[in-house]
């Protein structure tokens, strides 16, 4: 494996929250857990190496997990020098690893959401320092990189300006889409007449796929999509399948009357999307994939991607990463979009800026400002509907196309390619660490609060007997909070503790005898000091 992942949150599990930033992170895992399933994988984190290993197991990962945790100064032998994060690499991260020296290893992560205040502060913080020139984000889509480019060009400028700065390091910003597991999409065709007769699909219904959130102002607005329907109508019997989850039972009925009122000759299915079978079932009954997206928080859209992989022909909206996926009359169609003219919603995003309006607010607004071709968008239902060969034809195309594009498989060499060219670029890299600004050491920060301050030369001595002491404090929660494998070991403080028992010595010697200086070990003779188990005195 020729990068390490780094495992955090919920960045590759869907067990907390269904979007497509968990959904993409489960399924970079299955492939990792299938793509090295008998080898060493490597981790990075705090204190996650049990998860990480678990989750890898259920995807039937047999081999084994070199794990190093964060904050660590020496990574385990072999371990790669590229780290992967599931998303904008967070300045922290790039703080901590130039702490060991900015060529210590490479950092690269990957965009998803742009929109909201966080992604875009986080790009504005990927126009300079910490972050070297062998660090990449990846940007999923020709839509998002153009994003992240005018992003970060915008605030150089404005340092250039306000602080007369002049030196800036670019970091990588290759083009990378994310994966899907092509195999796991695929349809056969027993499946799909047993899905159609559960559903109580006629042979001559035609049916209209929707995956995803169930969000008309955060996803997608499906208004445009029922009028659309509606219209094409006339003569055709056509159903709609809306599998994903509603956010609440208001914003489920606000779709039904909606419906209702917009497309009452259409037949409307609904497919829970938290339940496994219901939405398989869902994908392998549908003729086509629809998704007509409005919403600047899509920059690359994956349910596209998936539905190519399921070789269902795809009908979606001329919009971001949807123009790099889905080939024009190749893989299906894609309808053209209109938006304002710059400078006619500066006053959305200063009232989301200022919190007047919140961010669901922001780009709710914002996509009923973007308009789909509605004549353009029934011509095509009808065209896909009308012809069983045509839907064949795209479906098969889009289904090569995933395979040869978006497989995990494929998407994982390129991630290894990318970290190659990483520790290329890394290669003669200073190795000198670099100070974290406004994140000093506290000793340092605040020396001048106390009476003294510890030095090498002061005398250390503890009298004996006190072990069962050590124990009952070291069992306190009130004293052994401090406590951890990796801060304070328990074990470390007994040693300490035992060798300032052996007689009076100066706090250089006890270092010595412990095999070395340490800021544990400091850390720990100052908290036998605190509870009066060791004395501490300066040199007369």
């Amino acid at each position: 494996m020729p990068f390490a992942i780094h495992y955090v949150g919920d960045g590759y599990s869907t067990d907390a929250k269904l979007m497509g930033r968990q959904a993409v992170g489960k399924s970079l895992f299955r492939a990792i857990a299938r793509e090295w399933s008998d080898v060493d994988v490597y981790g990075f984190g705090r204190g996650a190496s049990g998860a990480m290993m678990e989750q890898l197991k259920r995807e039937g990962f047999a081999g084994r997990l070199v794990w190093r945790e964060q904050g660590s100064t020496a990574p385990p032998p072999a371990f790669p020098g590229a780290l992967y994060h599931p998303g904008p690499i967070p300045v922290a991260l790039a703080h901590d690893r130039n702490r060991e020296g900015p060529g210590a290893y490479s950092l690269f992560g990957v965009t998803h959401t742009l929109s909201s205040l966080g992604a875009m502060d986080s790009l504005g913080d990927l126009a300079g320092a910490p972050f070297q020139p062998w660090d990449a984000l990846i940007c999923t889509s020709t839509a998002a990189v153009t994003l992240v480019r005018t992003l970060m060009s915008e605030r150089r400028a404005w340092l250039a300006e306000h602080y007369g700065a002049t030196r800036f390091l670019e970091i990588e910003l290759p083009v990378i889409p994310l994966g899907v597991d092509v195999a796991a999409q695929a349809r056969p065709a027993a499946e799909i007449a047993t899905a159609r007769q559960d559903l109580g699909l006629a042979p001559d219904e035609v049916a209209f796929l929707f995956a995803g959130r169930l969000s008309f102002h955060a996803k997608a607005n499906p208004a445009p999509v029922y009028l659309a329907l509606q219209r094409a109508a006339d003569g055709r019997r056509l159903v709609c399948i809306e599998a994903g989850q509603f956010h609440n039972e208001a914003i489920a009925e606000s779709y039904r009357d909606a419906q209702r009122t917009l497309a009452p000759s259409v037949r409307f299915l609904h497919a829970e999307g938290g339940d496994a079978v219901a939405y398989r079932r869902a994908w392998c009954a549908a003729d086509v994939f629809v998704s007509i997206s409005d919403n600047i928080q899509e920059t690359f859209g994956i349910t596209p991607v998936e539905a190519m992989a399921s070789g269902l022909p795809v009908l979606v909206s001329d919009w971001n990463g949807y123009r790099d996926t889905v080939r024009d009359g190749q893989d299906g169609f894609r309808i053209p979009v209109t938006t304002p003219p710059e400078g006619a919603a500066i006053d959305l995003a200063l009232r989301h800026a200022l919190q007047i309006d919140t961010y669901d607010r922001f780009i709710g607004q914002y996509s009923m400002a973007t308009a789909a071709d509605l004549p353009v968008l029934a011509q095509r239902i009808g065209e896909l509907a009308d012809s069983l060969d045509l839907r064949a034809r795209m479906g098969a195309s889009g289904r090569a196309r995933a395979l040869a594009e978006y497989d995990w498989p494929v998407i994982l060499m390129r991630y290894g390619a990318l970290a190659a060219e990483l520790n290329r670029l890394r290669s003669g890299a200073s190795a000198s660490s670099s100070a974290w600004p406004l994140r000093p050491d506290p000793a340092r920060l605040f020396g001048h609060f106390p009476t003294r301050r510890l030095a090498g030369d002061w005398s250390v001595s503890a009298p004996a007997g006190g072990e069962a002491a050590l124990e009952d404090l070291l069992r306190l929660r009130m004293t052994s909070y401090v406590l951890d494998p990796v801060r304070m070991p328990p074990d470390l403080v007994r040693e300490v503790h035992r060798l300032a028992q052996a007689g009076p010595r100066t706090v250089g010697d006890l270092l010595v005898a412990a095999g070395g200086g340490g800021r544990t070990r400091l850390r720990a003779l100052l908290w036998l000091a605190k509870l009066g188990l060791v004395e501490l005195s300066p040199p007369a």
